[in-house]
This record gives C-alpha cells, sequence and structure tokens, in this order.
C-alpha cells in the first residue's frame, strides 16, 4: 500500500479510540480497498463511512456537538488581498459551493454569447472562472444580490422608484430575466430544507435511489409581506446528493444511521430524511450487497453517456418520415414504453423525437414499440404500420475483392 492511502485509513480511524473497534475498522476498510481499487479521495469517503458505523455516539450526535464551531473569519493578506474561513455543516457547504459555481458558470455563458455579439465589454472582461466565482461570492455577501460584479452583458437594472408605473412594469433583470407576475426567470419552491439549504437532490435505495427537489426561502412571508421571488443569477439554487440506505429511510425511529453526502462523508440522518421529504422525483439505485458498487439506477432521465449514443445511433428525429436533425432545442428524448407506466431508462427504451412528432406520441393514438437494434414499429390510429430503421453507421460497404488499406 502506498502513503496516501495508508495515510487515510489511519486518520478516519483515529477517531475511535477502543483498540477493538479500531481493529475491526481497519479490516473492513482494507476489504473494500482489496475487493475495488480506489483513490485517495474514494477511500476518503468510505473510511469515514465504515468509522461512523461503528462509532458508538451517533454522527447526529456527533454534529449537534460538532454545530457549535461554526463560524466565519477573514483574514487579510498581501497586496491587499485577503481570504475567508467559514466553517459550516457539510450539506450547507456543498449547497452553497454548488450554487456559486452555477452562477458563475452562467455569467461565463452570457460573456461568451456577448462576445460572439461584439460587445466591447464582453470582449475587454478576461477573467477567469475562479475570479466570477469570487465576485459571486462578494456579491451575495455584501447585497444579496448576485449580479456577477455587474457584468451582466447586455442586461438593465431596475431604478428605484416608488411610482405605480414602476411597480407595473416589466423589468430586465440579471441575464436578461424579467420580473413579473409569473415569477420571471423562475419560481423556486418555497420551503425550508435541511438546515435551511435552498436545494438538494437526496439518493435513497438499498441500495440507495435519487430524488432532486428544491427549496429556499423564496417563498417565505416576511412582517413586511410575501418576499419576492428570485430571478436572473438569483433564481438559480444550489444541489447536493445525498445517499440514504431505503431501511433506514423507511425507519421513522431511526435517528442514529447516517446518509452519506457525496464528496463530503456521512451526514445525520435526520437532516438527509428532512431534504428527502420535499423530493418531487426519486431514482432508485442498486448496489452490490458485498462490495456496495453501484450497479443500476432507475431513474426517468437518461445519462450523458446514454444521451451520446442515442446521438450516434439516431442523428434525427425517429418518427417516420421526418428528417429533423438532433439539435438541443429541437428534439426530445423520448421513453418508447413511458416512464410513468414502468419503462426503463436505458438505450432500448429510449429514442429521440422532434417536439412535434413527440407531442404527436403521447397526445394522440399513435403508439411505437422499440424492437433489437432500435428498430421502432410505429401504429397510426388507423392500425397501419411503418417501421422506421436507425440510419447506419457504416456510409459504405467496400468490395469483396478490395484488399485492405493496411
Amino acid at each position: 500500500m502506498s502513503l496516501p492511502p495508508a495515510r487515510t485509513i489511519v486518520l478516519c480511524g483515529g477517531r475511535i479510540e477502543d483498540d477493538e473497534t479500531r481493529r475491526v475498522f481497519e479490516v473492513r476498510v482494507l476489504e473494500r480497498l482489496d475487493r475495488v481499487p480506489m483513490t485517495a479521495a474514494a477511500l476518503t469517503e468510505v473510511a469515514r463511512k465504515v468509522a461512523q458505523e461503528l462509532d458508538p455516539v451517533s454522527i447526529s450526535d456527533r454534529h449537534k456537538a460538532a454545530r457549535r464551531r461554526r463560524r466565519v473569519g477573514f483574514r487579510p493578506g498581501e497586496d491587499a488581498m485577503g481570504a475567508f474561513d467559514a466553517e459550516v455543516a457539510n450539506v450547507l457547504g456543498v449547497g452553497m459551493m454548488d450554487r456559486i459555481d452555477q452562477m458563475a458558470k452562467t455569467v461565463l455563458a452570457a460573456r461568451a454569447a456577448a462576445r460572439r455579439a461584439g460587445d466591447p465589454v464582453a470582449l475587454a472582461d478576461d477573467r477567469s472562472l475562479d475570479e466570477i466565482r469570487a465576485d459571486i461570492f462578494t456579491d451575495l455577501t455584501l447585497t444579496g444580490t448576485p449580479t456577477g460584479h455587474d457584468h451582466l452583458y447586455g442586461a438593465t437594472f431596475p431604478e428605484p422608484s416608488n411610482s405605480a408605473d414602476a411597480k407595473d412594469k416589466d423589468t430586465d433583470v440579471g441575464l436578461g430575466a424579467t420580473r413579473d407576475g409569473t415569477g420571471g426567470a423562475a419560481d423556486a419552491k418555497a420551503g425550508d430544507v435541511g438546515l435551511g439549504a435552498t436545494g438538494a437532490t437526496a439518493d435513497a435505495g438499498a441500495g440507495a435511489g435519487s430524488a432532486p427537489c428544491t427549496g429556499s426561502g423564496s417563498g417565505a412571508v416576511s412582517a413586511f409581506g410575501p418576499a419576492p421571488k428570485p430571478v436572473g443569477l438569483g433564481a438559480i439554487r444550489g444541489s447536493v446528493h445525498i445517499t440514504i440506505p431505503a431501511e433506514a429511510l423507511a425507519d421513522p425511529t431511526n435517528r442514529t444511521e447516517g446518509a452519506t453526502l457525496a464528496g463530503a462523508g456521512p451526514i445525520p440522518i435526520i437532516d438527509a430524511k428532512e431534504i428527502a421529504a420535499d423530493a418531487t422525483i426519486w431514482n432508485r439505485a442498486f448496489t452490490d450487497a458485498h462490495t456496495g458498487v453501484l450497479l443500476t439506477v432507475d431513474q426517468r432521465f437518461p445519462t450523458m453517456a446514454q444521451r451520446r449514443f442515442l446521438k450516434a445511433r439516431d442523428e434525427r428525429c425517429r418518427f417516420p418520415g421526418c428528417r429533423q436533425a438532433i439539435r438541443k432545442h429541437y428534439v426530445d428524448v423520448d421513453h418508447t414504453h413511458p416512464h410513468s407506466r414502468g419503462g426503463p431508462t436505458n438505450v432500448a427504451n429510449l429514442e429521440y423525437l422532434c417536439e412535434t412528432h413527440h407531442m404527436l406520441e403521447q397526445m394522440t393514438q399513435w403508439a411505437v414499440t422499440q424492437g433489437p437494434g432500435g428498430v421502432l414499429e410505429w401504429t397510426s390510429p388507423n392500425g397501419r404500420v411503418y417501421t422506421d430503421t436507425p440510419p447506419p453507421v457504416a456510409r459504405f460497404t467496400p468490395p469483396d475483392n478490395e484488399p485492405p488499406p493496411f
């Protein structure tokens, strides 16, 4: 064993005071490492979870005590620059960083679009992603309103006014978002999640399963009436990814077994349940009972790898006669057998359809089945059957007598 994993095992097991328990911890971690080779980062997450399971004090009790350490500090540094140092709950910190990252990348995308249009401000802006993240953090802390440090190319901001005309007027705010009666760019679901986290993705299964959910204080009622709904960058919500054992999620009396926050380690089960309670979509993840390796995920939305395969296989809308090429805004991935009726999310049950024919397939009497190799059989309302075969990957066949070019 190299030094990094050995150091990881020692550090994660150092919290266990009993010698015999520490021996059991070491054996379990080494068995996992022997079955599944891991990087030091992956081993850290596994070792933390094993240590938590063996610790006689529950993660909930330890977290309750550890929360007393939460703090924020600032250290002035050289060249008129300094560094913030904050200690918060992992589930909140991961969500905060995810939200800042999403906002910064949104600003980058807006800058790229403005550069293509020849905007001089965008052309002069050479900030890196890290610099934009720092600017977003500064905006949120000082004003509560993320603006990307006013580098919202082409966006306009409302002048302060108490007039009725100003209240009724649609005003561009942040990356072209509009504030209107429907909530503008986004209408985030209100409700405290976890320890006040603004958004979450919870995994529960038996493995495990996942459940994206959003929640924020945007709909909270204050002493001065309903809070304004977020627009522009402010409408972006952070997300976290949590794995919860199915038996722990289903047991209302379980207050000790911890869930796992992706990239950060165990969190109290009570906090994970609060996040999971707001979930609107669930994904079941099935793991190997011996190694813990993820085997399959039953989810509604296809993975990026599945989308890449479908793009290569289908190339166009798969309705008979339609030649609409696959582009981001013009085609949808459709379940041949609907997911709501038990259809799996795998490439043998997925195909690309343009928006028109996707609507036709869902809202009319047209029916479709998928056979081996992605061959679709469409049945019209009057019973006629049309077969659509994926475009061939090989576009030519060399003559039998032609030697290979190597």
